[in-house]
């Protein structure tokens, strides 16, 4: 199959990461995969050398100027989507997955108005639901609920995302978990007395880094010798405020920035926290399981749920409460046995996100439409 994926980058990002993974799994499967990308920059995330990559031709500011940024908003669009309807005419692919929803007028336009008619797959890496005073903003609820509407097909992360659309009269749905592009280990390697969480600490409410701390406060009083250590980017104002949640176990608190070698943290770590408020999934969740980490993971509405199962690949808790994330971490860390029991079934159980698998559930998905 002939398979256009649409992004916006391939530098930094979970979904930025996912299209990379999509389209080596895709290409190592015998398909002809294109990239096509609109931020210009770095690639962070390798692909394989099969893999065709385009970049989107948009209008570059001269300055910051009112008009430059006018002009820019109108003739970007235009330029994106006459790019788009030329490579679907001249390219005759069999299917376009745009990743989340940075083009997706211009793609429906590019689709509308070009001479050969493509399939369409949007593919979002989101909930479909926020807790109370976190509603979503209202493009962010006219991409899901109206805009999906228009595709052959949308993907979501879960289940519980599928019956919301459904419940809105949305039925051209999907679950498509995200790839794990991390080869699982053999076996638990030896590990450090490091709790790991991984995520943009700018994001810290979401995430539930300021839950983690006040737990780590806890945690830290009846376990010596531990660390917590949290991985991600994230300005210093942030990190100060969110170092006074863990009072006097400050000191027992790591912030790391950003990096491409993630998976060496994974495999330090002897256990990973998903703290989060909210979450779509958690692919950090699996590619720490997939390292040996004994996994706690905040269940947001059954999403989580989906991958670790309580007490058999991991524990589970209820977002936001403190203290029953301190137990969970607590029993952990002092349960020997339990947090090896953990780590051997949380490799066990990833194997079927391998980029292979997600591959073959794509394939199905295209073919169905």
């Amino acid at each position: 199959m002939k398979i256009l994926i649409i992004v916006h980058s391939l530098t930094g990002g979970g979904a930025e990461r996912v299209a990379a993974s999509w389209a080596n799994g895709l290409s190592r499967r015998g398909n002809s995969v294109t990239i096509m990308t609109g931020l210009r920059g770095q690639q962070t995330y390798d692909t394989d050398k099969a893999i065709s990559l385009v970049q989107l031709n948009s209008y570059r500011l001269k300055s910051r100027s009112i008009f430059q940024r006018l002009k820019a908003k109108i003739l970007n669009p235009v330029r994106i989507f006459n790019q788009i309807r030329l490579y679907i005419d001249n390219e005759q692919p069999d299917v376009i997955m745009s990743v989340l929803y940075y083009y997706p007028y211009s793609v429906l336009l590019g689709r509308c108005f070009a001479k050969y008619k493509v399939k369409l797959i949007q593919t979002d890496h989101n909930a479909y639901e926020r807790p109370k005073g976190h509603g979503f903003a209202w493009k962010q609820w006219r991409n899901k609920f109206i805009d999906n509407r228009f595709f052959d097909k949308v993907t979501v992360l879960t289940h519980p995302d599928k019956k919301i659309l459904n419940k809105k009269g949305i039925h051209n749905v999907e679950v498509l978990h995200n790839p794990l592009f991390l080869k699982p280990v053999a076996a638990v390697p030896e590990k450090e007395k490091i709790v790991l969480a991984v995520g943009r600490i700018d994001q810290w409410y979401v995430k539930g880094f300021d839950v983690l701390m006040k737990a780590w406060g806890e945690i830290a009083k009846c376990c010596p010798g531990w660390k917590l250590r949290i991985v991600g980017a994230g300005d210093d104002s942030t990190i100060d405020m969110l170092k006074k949640k863990a009072g006097d176990a400050v000191d027992k608190v790591e912030f790391v920035s950003y990096t491409p070698y993630v998976r060496d943290e994974y495999l330090r770590a002897a256990v990973f926290v998903l703290s989060s408020r909210y979450e779509g999934w958690g692919l950090v969740m699996i590619e720490a399981m997939s390292q040996g980490c004994a996994v706690v993971a905040c269940d947001y509405n059954g999403r989580q749920a989906e991958a670790v199962s309580d007490g058999k690949n991991g524990l589970v808790c209820m977002p936001g409460n403190v203290e029953e994330l301190a137990l969970k971490i607590k029993e952990l860390i002092n349960n020997d046995s339990l947090r090896s029991i953990l780590q051997n079934q949380g490799i066990n159980s990833v194997a079927e996100y391998s980029e292979e698998n997600v591959a073959i559930n794509i394939e199905n998905i295209i073919r169905s439409i």
